[in-house]
């Protein structure tokens, strides 16, 4: 019986050994033909050991990361209302114009505020140049009085005799006026429109009568305000007379220099706008050369 058993596993027997003795006479594996063991790790575990020689993300980089989208979800609503309120805004303005002039009908101005209008009458403390919000103001006024130093109070003022048209042809600049008030400290802006400082002289008189506009949006009307020259021509619309300027300088002021509303020994016109990111304005001053009745349109 054991020599039957032994003969049944002499094949395994004989090719163990001979695998063994090919192994004993084989040459060892040179030293740099080794392999490395192989060492088998999770996903996550392969990954932390790759970027182990890497700065790995903290706290703050999540903060900074979720930071990034909302400066750019910001950025975003900021451009959205910029260009609803910028340029479309303008265009719906065209479109809408472009309608009432071609069906004759034009909508009723609402610039003009009668109650505001009464307190030429007390004297209207000086406000800050146009384009200042409320916030800007100082906290104790200025006891200073724009329509007493530029003329005294008028009994009335017809609103013919107001200006009602500005041209400036080296700008290419054609465009309506209409009258704008001091409200709650800050001098109104007319849209689309230049906008005559209410109390400021009227064009036939001897003082300073003064226009304000955009630069940059409602109709931007004097957004090429600072590509003006010296002797440049400027006519200006008012009772029925069109009233012949011609540019005599151009300065940046700080909107709290008022002096420049002050009234003139000599009719001159006086146009403001904003510039420098809105922080200076931008003050054209020309004197009037003559006049001669509006051309009829």
């Amino acid at each position: 019986m054991t020599a039957k058993h032994h003969s049944s596993h002499a094949p395994d027997n004989q090719e163990s050994l001979e695998l063994l003795e090919m192994l004993f006479e084989s040459q060892p594996t040179p030293s740099n033909l080794q392999r490395t063991p192989v060492a088998l790790r999770s996903e996550k575990a392969q990954r932390d050991y790759v970027l182990r020689g890497f700065l790995r993300r903290t706290w703050v980089d999540g903060v900074l990361k979720h930071s990034e989208r909302l400066f750019v979800l910001a950025a975003l609503i900021v451009f959205s209302i910029w260009l609803i309120d910028g340029p479309i805004r303008d265009w719906w303005y065209d479109r809408s114009n472009t309608t009432e002039l071609s069906t004759g009908v034009v909508a009723p101005s609402d610039v003009a505020h009668t109650k505001v209008g009464d307190l030429v009458e007390e004297g209207v403390r000086a406000a800050p140049l146009p384009y200042v919000t409320s916030d800007m103001l100082a906290a104790d006024p200025v006891e200073d009085f724009i329509t007493p130093r530029q003329a005294m109070p008028r009994e009335a003022l017809a609103v013919e005799q107001q200006p009602s048209k500005l041209v400036v042809p080296a700008i290419g600049l054609d465009t309506s006026v209409e009258e704008v008030f001091i409200v709650d400290g800050v001098w109104e802006v007319a849209e689309y429109a230049a906008g005559y400082l209410h109390g400021t002289a009227l064009p036939e008189e001897e003082g300073n009568t003064v226009l304000a506009g955009h630069a940059g949006m409602r109709g931007a009307v004097f957004r090429d305000l600072g590509q003006l020259s010296i002797d440049d021509d400027i006519y200006l619309d008012a009772g029925g007379w069109r009233y012949h300027y011609r540019v005599r300088h151009s300065t940046t002021v700080w909107p709290t220099q008022v002096e420049v509303l002050d009234p003139n020994d000599s009719p001159v016109l006086t146009m403001i706008t904003c510039t420098n990111w809105d922080t200076q304005r931008l003050v054209v001053v020309a004197d009037l050369v003559g006049s001669q009745p509006s051309p009829r349109t």
